[in-house]
């Protein structure tokens, strides 16, 4: 009896802690969604069949289910709640990057999309988001502006730093993000028709003429190098004022850096040469005759760089890896994306995880015959979590860690290319980052996206990124859901080619094969 009345006590605690009517969903932008599931311990469950209706591709055995959705894929272990078998909802929506807020009041949940990233493009206007999104663009007046809505969406704050001058963005409304470009050439700009999708790009071009530039106010003296200290050597860009926007600094390949200066004039533009520096060959200073400089450092090998504002100029730190010539006696560790039950991105029966191994294994054996160590997180179909993978690199003191990884998006053959993340904005991860891309990008067998910063995703970045304590990259190596994509990443030549441009970053990261 007493056992029978311990039982039946549980059995009444656990009925008080879920919602026994169901559950309303508002899910992004497509609207509520009412399921037969439950709120309990504090997170939302739903069962197959809800997730089915708001779109996703479901497939359950032995209660595990296998999701795909929003160009992710991932598993969900099944609860028994109620007498029902239902899967977290807060789980799922964070494989995809998004919230789930729960409204006690209404007893509903709420899921939106996290957009992450708004830039400036060459075109106009490109905004990232984590789940779809529904775009509405229009004009206004009085100032001239064009306003993007996004529905379905949260706001990141990361998105807003920094934004272009007369942009703004802002929380419009509980579900939707508004970004407005403030300008007297929006008056006239086309609004188009846009798609409904994760990336949404806004063209802004005009008839109206551009605005003539602004005079520079800001004078900018001769390059300044200072002296060698423990492997690191400043070069200063003086200048009269503090510019009204800050100085910018990109690789145009790993052995040269160029710093754009708007709003300033040069006093004496031209080559210098840099005598008895170890590092640099030549400064080239570019003045425009429109108000704005830029600096460009040819250096001798391939280094990384800190740039740093101050009233009286910039300072560009430039280092190098305290590990230096070859790959001998270097320890790398190559990481093969997924595995296990995370198969990754899936598309036309490719899965990713599947790519990733035969991916990995070819640049294992690669960079071994050039002389690294290697050790690999998994050589085989398992299931290692993400803390794990950055943790046999840092206990085996490695040099450099690599992960590879394949894309994907909401739009079928609407993106193809290859991406190189780094963590953050740690100079050496940038260094590696970009000596890697640039290798890769020569073989010219899918376009070039360049490097990204992983917090460009997420706002505390990729978690292999994070955890690694040595120089770490992330390769997105083509999208699968992109018909050329696909065919290139399940080729042998493709990889062998992936495989040397990796062997031979890692070579000029660590100064064996310098510019000459």
């Amino acid at each position: 009896m007493t056992r029978m009345l311990a039982c039946l006590t549980l059995w009444m605690a656990m009925t008080a802690a879920w919602a026994q009517n169901g559950l309303t969903v508002d899910y992004t932008y497509r609207g509520a969604f009412s399921d037969q599931g439950a709120r309990y311990e504090g997170a939302c469950y739903v069962t197959p069949a809800f997730m089915r209706r708001v779109g996703w591709q479901v497939d359950v055995t032995d209660g595990v289910a296998s999701v795909s959705a929003e160009g992710h894929t991932f598993q969900l272990e099944s609860s028994i709640i109620g007498g029902k078998r239902l899967y977290c909802l807060d789980e799922a929506v964070r494989y995809l990057g998004g919230t789930v807020e729960w409204d006690e009041a209404q007893g509903r949940a709420t899921v939106l999309g996290r957009l992450r990233n708004i830039e400036k493009t060459p075109a106009g206007l490109r905004v990232d988001c984590t789940m779809n999104v529904k775009p509405r663009a229009f004009r206004a007046s009085g100032p001239p502006r064009m306003v993007l809505d996004l529905a379905g969406a949260v706001l990141d704050e990361k998105a807003l730093a920094p934004l272009p001058s007369g942009w703004r963005a802002s929380q419009f409304t509980s579900n939707t993000v508004r970004v407005v470009i403030e300008s007297p050439t929006m008056s006239n700009v086309t609004v188009p028709a846009l798609l409904e999708g994760r990336t949404v790009e806004l063209a802004l071009a005009s008839n109206v003429p551009a605005a003539p530039k602004t005079a520079a106010t800001v004078s900018l003296g001769k390059p300044a190098v200072g002296s060698e200290v423990n492997g690191t050597q400043p070069v200063v860009l003086p200048w009269t004022s503090r510019p009204s926007q800050s100085p910018t600094a990109l690789y145009l390949d790993p052995t040269t850096i160029q710093v754009t200066v708007p709003g300033s004039a040069a006093e004496k533009p031209g080559e210098n040469l840099v005598e008895r520096s170890p590092f640099i060959r030549s400064i080239d200073v570019v003045d425009d005759g429109n108000g704005t400089c830029t600096v460009t450092l040819n250096l001798k090998s391939a280094l990384a760089f800190e740039l740093n504002t101050q009233s009286l100029g910039a300072t560009v730190s430039l280092s190098r890896p305290k590990s230096r010539g070859g790959l001998a006696g270097k320890i790398i560790v190559v990481d093969a994306g997924h595995g296990g039950k995370d198969n990754g991105a899936v598309h036309a029966g490719v899965q990713e995880k599947n790519q990733t191994l035969a991916m990995a294994k070819t640049v294992a054996k690669a960079l071994k015959e050039a002389g690294a160590s290697v050790i690999m997180t998994r050589s085989d179909d398992t299931f290692v979590s993400l803390g794990e993978r950055s943790n046999i690199a840092n206990r085996s003191k490695a040099d450099l860690f690599v992960s590879c990884h394949f894309n994907s998006n909401s739009v079928d053959n609407s993106r193809s290319g290859t991406i190189v993340f780094y963590h953050n904005a740690i100079p050496l991860h940038m260094l590696l980052a970009e000596c890697i891309r640039s290798e890769i990008a020569k073989f010219k067998d899918l376009p070039d996206m360049g490097t990204w910063s992983d917090t460009r995703i997420y706002n505390s970045g990729f978690a292999v990124l994070r955890g690694a304590q040595m120089p770490a990259v992330l390769l997105e190596l083509g999208f699968l859901n992109h018909a050329t994509d696909r065919s290139k990443i399940q080729d042998q030549n493709f990889r062998d080619h992936v495989a040397d441009a990796i062997v031979k970053g890692a070579k000029v990261f660590f100064g064996e094969e310098s510019k000459k």
